[in-house]
């Protein structure tokens, strides 16, 4: 009796299951599949957040109603879309927004231009490379004519972890500068060219050129 318990709880689970996956495939057919094309679409505008391009538009719209008996669904598409201003209004370079969603999109709009201001900003903050890269140059002016006391500097960077700031230091403290070339962090080229040096005074080329390396 007890293994009959058992099978019959598994067909009534299984039986639920049944109902329940008829039940959601008639709901997605009454919501979906009985719409109108311009319905369609309006929902497919709807789920993107109220505006999108047609591109994205039209691929949405196929996944949500029925464009089979068009041989451009696409065209279909947008064809209901141009002739419905009063339900949809161009936004630019290709961007589709539902009239009926104006608040939500001036809400989204306003989002991006806070990210995007954020994101500059963000931008505009000094790194840790540009506050080496002027330090370095500071430490040369300093110490331009007694070179070998940068070598405190020189540590400095070394225990900091700016291998690439301590070797350049030495190079310069060296003289050995000719046509160096060092990566700041991936970021910068530091370029410095010295055609000679005169009692440890470097004279000739000695400007210095920063560059972007990406």
């Amino acid at each position: 009796m007890l293994n009959s318990i058992k099978k019959d709880g598994a067909g009534w689970l299984l039986a639920s299951a049944i109902w329940r996956g008829c039940s959601f495939l008639l709901f997605l057919q009454a919501n979906y599949f009985s719409m109108t094309q311009k319905e369609v679409i309006i929902e497919a505008l709807r789920q993107l957040g109220g505006k999108a391009k047609m591109c994205d538009i039209c691929r949405r719209a196929q996944s949500l109603g029925d464009f089979s008996r068009s041989k451009r669904p696409e065209n279909t598409i947008r064809a209901c879309i141009y002739t419905n201003r009063q339900d949809f209004r161009p936004s630019g370079d290709g961007w589709w927004e539902l009239v009926s969603y104006q608040e939500e999109i001036a809400c989204r709009d306003k989002r991006i231009r806070e990210l995007e201001e954020e994101n500059e900003r963000l931008r505009a903050v000094k790194t840790e490379d540009d506050f080496v890269i002027r330090f370095i140059e500071a430490t040369k002016t300093q110490f331009r004519f007694k070179r070998e006391e940068a070598d405190a500097v020189r540590q400095i960077m070394d225990k900091m972890g700016r291998a690439d700031a301590e070797s350049l230091l030495a190079a310069w403290m060296e003289g050995r500068e000719q046509k160096t070339s060092i990566a700041i962090g991936g970021d910068y080229v530091v370029n410095k060219h010295v055609d000679h040096e005169v009692n440890g005074v470097a004279s000739g080329g000695t400007g210095v050129k920063y560059n972007k390396s990406k």
